[in-house]
């Protein structure tokens, strides 16, 4: 959405991927940073283990960003409810207005 978009045109990007250690997301990063470049922003992509929205949270602090773009994916109530949701959670921890897209 982001690369189609002319929201954020001409500001720099600071591209984050958190969660457990997987072999594809290292290809999911390059994938995304790729279609940004390609869309015309200045990316910069990090790889971060560990739990999202601790070390997100951590990365917008360090790195002074602005504004944090997240996307969003839907779960049922049920599963909401039993196990908690990443985003929830780092909604709540942001100390930077938020944009979430679904």
């Amino acid at each position: 959405m982001i690369a189609s978009s002319p929201l954020l045109v001409g500001l720099p990007l600071v591209l984050l991927m958190s969660g457990p250690q997987s072999k594809v997301a290292p290809k999911q990063l390059a994938w995304a940073q790729s279609r940004l470049v390609s869309a015309g922003f200045e990316v910069h992509a990090q790889l971060l283990p560990g739990e999202p929205e601790r070390v997100i949270d951590q990365a917008v602090q360090r790195l002074g960003v602005g504004l944090l773009v997240m996307g969003a994916y839907s779960h049922s109530p049920l599963r909401s409810w039993l196990m908690g949701s990443k985003t929830s959670d780092l909604l709540r921890s942001a100390k930077v207005p938020t944009l979430l897209l679904r």
